[in-house]
């Protein structure tokens, strides 16, 4: 008890660290132009750190090789906008190993860029053959919730956190295989996550969406059962149907059903900072300059009933 009770007040000391941004976008290629043509669309940049630089490997003396053409293109955002992290590579799930030397690049850039905060999905991307040689899975893959998987995941989030002193947030995951006799359902297991290391949520709404349309739950449900005063940040993004299964593709502009769980989300979470847009520059055709700027101002009309 006193534990939960310390672990609340931290959380609530975090929360008041993060000042509020209003309407994102997740950097992607595309977006050069168009930011260029609308710097006022949106009020910060998200950023996938691994996106601008060439991971050579573990063991490698200089791992991480940044690109000059993209770090330029950083360097312009980080004059202009607040930019936020979302890594792909902190592979929190991943059995026995933790990248410790991924995480002190992190640190390294924070201290360059100064990101209002960080986070990462709840999942797993690195696995690991006997001779310890690290392969990528390509995707990321969901953890079992089960207290032994809290317990490593919540150490390195700690790690993380006594590294880099700004609120590190952990992203609900896409799954496609409902895993038999887990021990927590995904939400009490975020809930016990945030509580044992103070660690915010990014709450993904579409994430929510692929996952009710593909298990046959209740997304309202499912956002209620959360802990909402910990989510920090939003993401909004679009899908599409392949194989038979509703898939997280970020395709496009956002279905009606997910603007419908914003607006009921939007009410209910008090700490919000951010909502992030999300799309992936193959799906540019679809949107388009006006179809950009079409979503920005619906995620921001939501945004001003509630969080200005």
């Amino acid at each position: 008890m006193l534990q939960t009770s310390v672990s609340n007040h931290i959380s609530h000391l975090y929360n008041q660290q993060v000042r509020k941004l209003g309407i994102g976008l997740l950097y992607n290629p595309s977006l050069d132009l168009y930011l260029e043509a609308h710097p006022d669309a949106c009020d910060y940049i998200e950023i996938i750190p691994d996106m601008f630089w060439t991971d050579l490997g573990t063991g490698h003396p200089s791992r991480f090789r940044e690109i000059p053409s993209w770090i330029k293109v950083l360097d312009q955002f980080a004059a202009q906008y607040p930019l936020t992290s979302h890594n792909i590579s902190y592979s929190l799930g991943s059995a026995g190993i933790f990248d410790r030397v991924y995480l002190r690049q992190m640190q390294e850039w924070h201290q360059r860029y100064h990101f209002a905060w960080h986070s990462d999905h709840l999942s797993f991307v690195k696995v690991h053959d006997n001779q310890q040689h690290e392969h990528n899975a390509g995707l990321a893959v969901p953890v079992p919730y089960d207290y032994e998987v809290l317990d490593m995941i919540g150490g390195r989030i700690n790690a993380i956190k006594r590294c880099i002193d700004v609120p590190f947030l952990v992203e609900n995951n896409v799954y496609f295989i409902d895993l038999p006799d887990q021990e927590l359902s995904e939400p009490d297991f975020l809930n016990e996550l945030s509580n044992e290391t103070s660690c915010g949520m990014l709450l993904d709404i579409h994430n929510v969406y692929t996952n009710a349309v593909n298990h046959g739950f209740s997304a309202k449900e499912f956002i209620s059962q959360l802990e909402l005063d910990k989510v920090i940040e939003i993401h909004i993004a679009g899908g599409n149907e392949m194989g038979g299964m509703y898939t997280d593709s970020h395709a496009g502009p956002c279905p009606p059903a997910v603007w419908e769980l914003l607006g009921y989300t939007l009410p209910l979470v008090p700490n919000l900072c951010g909502i992030t847009f999300e799309f992936h520059e193959s799906y540019f055709h679809l949107l388009q300059f006006d179809g950009i700027t079409k979503e920005l101002e619906k995620a921001r009309a939501a945004w001003n009933l509630y969080h200005t």
